[in-house]
């Protein structure tokens, strides 16, 4: 009897279990084909659908998209932009106002416009209040920029800027023009430096070479830059040459300790490291001053 309840319980729960399993896939198949809301398309790859063109999604339902006047739909069809001429102004599209010498020009935001060649927009109230195009004021030996910064000109070549006006660059001997139109507008040659507003030959100490930019010097392989002069490097026993040339290290085994190099004494269980310049224990001794222990 045990036996038998015990099976009647187990063939119950074994249709329950199919019962809602069976249920669950009822609901889903019924989700999925649930009518696509009005004015909406079938998505051409995949399931599901998408808005026609003119509507945006809003939850489950497409909504018309509201064009304001002066405006049209944008490439996604989903919203919009202003005509040429007007500027994106909350949900409406107002003018854009072009000043006399000014132009249109393509942005959907800022003032819209740029001002001709020969003008610049007027600061005066801040870069926030532009709504004019003045006149730029050109002093004598200059030229007009494109950039919309600044004051619309700079200096012709040969000329640098000094208090609002183009005074001629004066380069000394052994200079030459770097076309920058301010600061001294000038640079002295190879193994020159400046001085007083001159280019006066640079003095090497012996033993020594003007470096690649011809600015400063070097001193030759051995020696070593000290104030303004090259001191030969003195070698100690069992060192050599850094790679610079400019600085001696100590041969494998030894190590630096002021003007010379200490052979390395090796307490019992180690070993050079990989420079050579120190030791290590082995394994599994561990480092305690100078010896190894366990």
């Amino acid at each position: 009897m045990p036996r038998f309840r015990f099976m009647l319980q187990l063939l119950c729960q074994l249709v329950l279990s199919s019962c809602l399993i069976a249920i669950a896939t009822a609901q889903a198949q019924t989700a999925g084909t649930a009518s696509p809301p009005a004015n909406s398309i079938d998505r051409q790859f995949g399931s599901g659908w998408d808005c026609a063109r003119g509507y945006k999604r809003v939850a489950n339902t497409c909504d018309l998209v509201a064009v304001p006047e002066n405006a049209y739909l944008d490439a996604s069809g989903t919203d919009w932009q202003c005509q040429r001429g007007y500027m994106k102004q909350g949900e409406d599209c107002e003018a854009i106002r072009v000043p006399e010498h000014a132009y249109l020009i393509e942005a959907q935001y800022g003032r819209g416009w740029d001002c001709d060649r020969g003008y610049r927009p007027d600061r005066s109230n801040g870069r926030s209040q532009e709504a004019e195009c003045i006149k730029v004021d050109l002093p004598e030996n200059a030229v007009l920029t494109d950039s919309a910064y600044g004051l619309g000109w700079e200096c012709g070549r040969g000329y640098r800027e000094t208090n609002g006006s183009c005074a001629i660059s004066a380069i000394p001997a052994n200079a030459y023009s770097t076309g920058n139109n301010r600061g001294k507008g000038w640079e002295c040659v190879r193994g020159y430096e400046e001085a007083d507003s001159l280019c006066v030959k640079m003095a090497l100490p012996e033993n020594a070479y003007l470096g690649r930019q011809g600015t400063n010097w070097l001193c030759e392989r051995g020696y070593q830059k000290t104030a303004d002069q090259c001191l030969a490097i003195q070698l100690p026993a069992n060192a050599y040459l850094n790679d610079n040339g400019d600085d001696w290290l100590c041969g494998r085994g030894h190590e630096k300790q002021e003007q010379s190099c200490a052979y390395i004494i090796l307490p019992e269980n180690a070993h050079l490291n990989s420079s050579g310049s120190s030791w290590d224990c082995n394994n599994p001794y561990r480092r305690s001053g100078n010896r190894c222990i366990r």
